[in-house]
């Protein structure tokens, strides 16, 4: 069976609907009414579907926390180093710790895409689908566009998942002691034991604490029965005494591997298949060790499981061998053109700016030669006066004709029609375009809106990014998708 993706259909009562449809509903749905609705038609579901949900939906944001801790050797950072090993209790406690509420609403929706494509497979019928599509609407209704308890809910709806024969919490025995021992808090751990039912006690009690004593001096060869004897008879504190004075690691604070032992004698998943392990070394081991174990686990056949494995198309990668000599050419060629007109209109623009125009020759007429000595004068009053007043009058002459010459060149400029506008100023140019700028961040988003509407696949990161602006509540994206599919109806 293909797998269902948020553009697939799938029938409600006598109705299909997009999966994207139903998810803008289904996801605010709490886990009281998904543990009914399961429950209702007797369905449980296989553990590697939400671990497989939580770990592609984290991995991007555990690279990123990774890469800004990069140089700092803290313990964060080496915990997430086991991230693609993580139970799916790390996986749970990591999604509440970076306590985002559009990654949980992106959780919610992957999940329930997974969970159609494991109704249908398992064939829930209709009528089944019908149902929950109901209380969904009737929750909103009722509620509002609420999303459930990111910190609870999770672990409310513990117990409609179940682990693979000889699995617990997603991985075996085997592979948990070491990966919850090396990136787990003795709080976690502690956490891990009361999701699968078992209540792990604070202290040893006394006759656990003399087990562990007897057991280290067995090893050692220096058992007998009355140490043995003796050993039982004293009280709690002298049995640390002891175990102080004589190197042996016992104490009533149970330690992390201790807790890890304790949960996985008592939890049903695998109480009965529990074996104690040979020595401490099964702690020690890393992730290279691991990887390793589980090579060499894949060529041994083992019995099938109903494991939940994802679908996933093939991809084939073709190789071609085309010879690109000729177009590479072609390209240089044209590149060549390019850059010579660029350059040749450029050279016409300097030359352009640089045209001066001539300045227009200076007629002198010839006149009767006035020779005039700064410091002397030859001639008579009258000659001088004649001189003067002959050379104001041609001034004023040449005045008049300056002044009759401009008045010709204004008048003979054409007249600015009425309607002419005027150049715009600089501030009325940048309101323009910031009002275009404007104009076109609308137009993009409505464009966008309609793409992702039909395929909301495209581009993910963009629609995280645009439902950070909320109207009502509401991502801006999801508001304009349940517009258009108001319109739509």
């Amino acid at each position: 069976m293909p797998r269902v993706t948020r553009e697939s259909k799938v029938f409600v009562g006598n109705k299909e609907f997009r999966v994207d449809d139903l998810l803008k509903t289904i996801i605010y749905l709490p886990a009281d009414s998904v543990n009914k609705f399961f429950t209702g038609i007797g369905l449980t579901i296989p553990r590697d579907l939400r671990i497989y949900v939580l770990r592609e939906l984290l991995r991007e944001r555990v690279a990123e926390t990774r890469k800004s801790r990069l140089t700092l050797a803290d313990e964060l950072n080496y915990r997430l180093s086991w991230f693609a090993e993580f139970t799916e209790t790390q996986l749970e406690n990591l999604l509440i710790f970076y306590e985002d509420m559009e990654l949980f609403k992106y959780y919610l929706e992957d999940l329930w895409v997974e969970l159609f494509g494991y109704m249908l497979d398992k064939k829930v019928t209709p009528l089944d689908f019908k149902h929950l599509y109901d209380m969904s609407l009737s929750q909103v209704r009722s509620v509002g566009l609420e999303l459930p308890d990111l910190k609870t809910y999770n672990r409310d709806i513990k117990y409609l998942f179940f682990d693979a024969p000889g699995k617990i919490d997603g991985l075996s025995p085997e592979r948990i002691r070491p990966v919850l021992f090396k990136s787990s808090t003795l709080g976690e751990v502690r956490d891990f034991g009361l999701k699968y039912d078992v209540d792990v006690p604070r202290r040893l009690k006394k006759n656990e604490l003399a087990d562990i004593i007897i057991e280290e001096l067995k090893e050692r060869k220096e058992y007998t029965e009355d140490l043995e004897k003796q050993i039982k008879k004293m009280s709690v504190i002298l049995m640390q005494r002891f175990a102080i004075d004589h190197d042996i690691k016992a104490s009533t604070e149970l330690k992390k591997e201790e807790i890890i032992e304790y949960v996985l004698s008592n939890a049903k998943e695998t109480k009965e298949s529990y074996y104690t392990p040979e020595s401490k070394e099964v702690y020690e081991k890393e992730m290279d060790m691991l990887a390793d174990e589980e090579k060499v686990s894949k060529q041994v056949p083992e019995h099938k499981q109903d494991l939940y494995r994802p679908q996933r198309p093939d991809v084939q990668y073709v190789q071609q061998s085309v010879d690109l000599t000729e177009l590479i050419r072609e390209v240089k060629l044209l590149r060549q053109s390019v850059e010579a007109l660029a350059e040749t209109v450029k050279k016409q623009e300097i030359k352009e700016e640089v045209v001066v125009e001539p300045k227009k020759a200076v007629e002198f007429e010839e006149k009767d030669a006035l020779i005039i000595n700064a410091a002397e004068f030859y001639g008579s009053s009258k000659s001088l006066k004649k001189a003067i007043k002959e050379e104001s009058l041609e001034e004023k002459k040449m005045m008049e004709e300056e002044t009759s010459q401009k008045k010709e060149k204004k008048e003979a400029k054409p007249k600015k029609e009425k309607g002419e506008k005027q150049p715009m100023s600089k501030t009325k140019k940048i309101i323009l375009w910031v009002i275009v700028g404007l104009l076109s961040l609308v137009l993009i988003y409505l464009i966008y809106g309609i793409i992702t509407y039909f395929a909301p696949g495209f581009l993910p990161a963009h629609q995280r990014w645009l439902n950070r602006i909320e109207i009502g509540d509401i991502g801006i994206l999801d508001y304009y998708h349940n517009l258009i599919g108001t319109l739509g109806n």
